[in-house]
């Protein structure tokens, strides 16, 4: 009997932890110009991943740019179909950026993820005006119920 009561403090502490009161974390926070987003390419051009976060209705709302094997720039929520009830997102590994809950990775390089079940980070829509990449205010807000 002790043993299914640990196995229930474990789960709940597993649920605690894991639950949808947890914020999903901060990293640099980009703050819109009207309807836009306007992050610099100098600051995402590089082949690296670069996560940010926008702030909605006191919820990070988390996101990353990253270079793919075509040199384009292109966006993704920090978070999937899957996961994102986690909130726990993805982390640059290696060639790779990886699911934290399952571990899941794709490559930095590919032009397009297939989804592997439904953990693949979610494409946010961007475009490359001059030397800046704008997302819309109105893309983030939506992404918004992910995190």
């Amino acid at each position: 009997m002790p043993t299914s009561l640990n196995f229930i403090a474990l789960w709940l502490a597993v649920a605690m932890l894991t639950g949808c009161g947890r914020q999903a974390p901060e990293h640099p926070v980009v703050v819109p110009r009207g309807e836009l987003v306007s992050i610099p390419l100098a600051a995402v051009n590089d082949g690296g991943v670069h996560f940010f976060t926008f702030k909605h209705e006191g919820k990070n709302v988390n996101f990353f740019v990253r270079t793919d094997g075509t040199g384009k720039l292109q966006a993704h929520f920090d978070a999937c179909y899957s996961c994102y009830k986690y909130k726990l997102g993805y982390v640059h590994e290696g060639n790779q950026v990886v699911c934290i809950a399952c571990r899941i990775g794709y490559d930095l390089a590919d032009v397009f993820w297939d989804y592997i079940g439904a953990c693949a980070p979610i494409n946010l829509k961007s475009r490359v005006v001059g030397q800046h990449m704008l997302i819309k205010r109105s893309g983030l807000e939506k992404g918004s119920r992910f995190f």
